[in-house]
Order: structure tokens, then C-alpha cells, then sequence
């Protein structure tokens, strides 16, 4: 699987390592970034504020493995794209993402229409998240890493679960306008996928 043998890569070199996982904990950010710019007070309850709570939690947790990791902590300080593995372009998914999920929405009416393409592309990134984090806690397990995503892994499953009974609830049609948006989502991961096997390659080359 390619996106194993790329991960299996980069886990050996510590600091590209410490990198990727700076990237992993800007995604998380944005993530939770998103859901408070996106959600309106009306649809807001308590999971969806335990969710964000979770999210802004990760990219912590992420930050500090990033920190423990990295031979120079000055190389992960920010979320800059310097200091990120392909970090623009793993944001681009995610922000790429929520744009393919307005255009899938684009025949919904407001206030619905905000709340759904929330959940949507939560659906989708979440899926793929469920892809992600098996494999990286693999090639984590692999070398020894002091470190484990098991733990996020779990509350991403359970945040999937959350998503897919909500949209069941408010939007029966969800199922087909995914597919729609999951064409995009996939096209944009494997850019993303293509940075990190070029900056892998170039690490095994030198």
C-alpha cells in the first residue's frame, strides 16, 4: 500500500518525522479551527463542543510528539509551511474538502446548508482519517517509536460515528452528495501523498 510504504519512510528519519507530525497537528488545528468558524449557535450542543475540545486536543498532543522528536526544536516551531512536511498542501485537502462538500450542498437552503456541509466533509475527512491512522500507528509501532496515535485514532472513529448519525437525521440524501465529495477528497490526498513520497525519496537519496 503506498501510502504505508511512504509513512514506513519517513518514520526512520527523525527529523522529517518530526515534520509530518507538525503537519498532522496543523490539519488538527484547522480542523478545529473550521468547526467553530463554521457551526451556528442553534446547532451547537454538546458533542459538537466535545468534538472540537478532542480536535484542538490532538494538534496539542501532535505539537508536543513533534517537539520530543525533532533534533532541532526550531524546525517544527510553527505550523509554516517550513516548518510542516507539505503542510500547504495538507491543508489544501482539508480546505479543499469543505469546498467540494458546498458545491455537493449547493442546492440547499440556508441555515441547514452550513450545518450539513460541516458534517459532510467532517464524514469524508474522518474516513479517510480512519485510513491514516492505522497505517501511521503501524509504521510507528515498526520502529519503536516512543510515541502512539492509538488513543487519537479512537476518538476519530467515535467522531465518525457522531457525524454519520447526525446527517442521517437532518439530511437523508447524504450518502450520494459523500460520493461527490470523496471524488475530490481522494485527488487532493494523493498531491498531498505525492509531496511526502518526493520529500521520503529525497531523504533516502541523500
Amino acid at each position: 500500500m503506498r501510502l504505508q510504504a511512504i509513512l514506513n519512510a519517513i518514520v526512520r528519519d527523525p527529523q522529517l518525522h518530526a515534520k509530518l507530525i507538525n503537519t498532522l497537528a496543523r490539519m488538527e488545528y484547522v480542523g478545529a479551527r473550521k468547526m467553530f468558524k463554521s457551526r451556528r449557535a442553534e446547532f451547537l450542543d454538546v458533542e459538537g463542543l466535545q468534538h472540537a475540545l478532542e480536535e484542538t486536543g490532538h494538534a496539542l498532543r501532535l505539537k508536543r510528539f513533534a517537539l520530543r522528536l525533532a533534533e532541532d526544536k526550531d524546525t517544527v516551531r510553527t505550523f509554516s509551511d517550513e516548518h510542516t512536511l507539505a503542510g500547504d498542501l495538507g491543508e489544501a485537502w482539508l480546505q479543499g474538502v469543505d469546498a467540494a462538500a458546498e458545491e455537493a450542498l449547493a442546492d440547499l437552503d440556508e441555515p441547514h446548508k452550513t450545518e450539513v456541509n460541516y458534517l459532510l466533509s467532517s464524514v469524508a475527512i474522518e474516513l479517510k482519517a480512519d485510513v491514516f491512522y492505522p497505517a501511521y500507528e503501524a509504521a510507528l509501532q515498526s520502529v519503536g517509536a516512543p510515541i502512539s496515535v492509538a488513543n487519537i485514532q479512537k476518538d476519530e472513529i467515535k467522531h465518525l460515528a457522531e457525524m454519520k448519525k447526525r446527517l442521517e437525521e437532518i439530511q437523508p440524501e447524504w450518502k450520494e452528495r459523500l460520493v461527490q465529495v470523496q471524488t475530490k477528497e481522494e485527488a487532493l490526498f494523493e498531491c498531498w501523498l505525492d509531496a511526502l513520497e518526493e520529500h521520503a525519496s529525497q531523504q533516502v537519496d541523500n
